[in-house]
């Protein structure tokens, strides 16, 4: 999507990728659970001596996922040239005034512009 709707060139298509699987490859070394640790925070009782230290680590889990897509969108973003970039923050006002119309608060990525 992003590459058909920014006229990517085919290094900036490589460049992506290659930050993308490195990005996956990292995530799979360290062995990161997609949430599963939160999920079972769920299902723990407030009141259990341990609930304090979860939620904490929960925080920091959801703090480092948080860090680590700023990252990664800030470098595929600096692959893109000084046009690209215009008209993805075109894009994203347009979404973002979409969204604000349906009222919904619906979220998501923008649809790509009908040709």
């Amino acid at each position: 999507m992003l590459a058909r709707d920014l006229n990517l060139s085919d290094a900036q298509k490589q460049q992506i990728h290659t930050i993308l699987s490195n990005a996956r490859q990292n995530a799979q070394k360290d062995g990161k659970p997609a949430g599963g640790a939160d999920d079972r925070l769920a299902l723990m009782n407030p009141g259990d001596p341990g609930y304090a230290a979860a939620v904490q680590a929960a925080k920091k889990r959801a703090a480092d996922r948080i860090q680590h897509m700023s990252d990664l969108r800030l470098q595929i973003y600096n692959v893109l040239t000084a046009e690209q970039k215009s008209e993805m923050q075109k894009r994203i006002a347009a979404w973002k005034t979409r969204m604000a119309q349906r009222g919904d608060g619906a979220k998501g990525p923008p649809a790509p512009a009908s040709r």
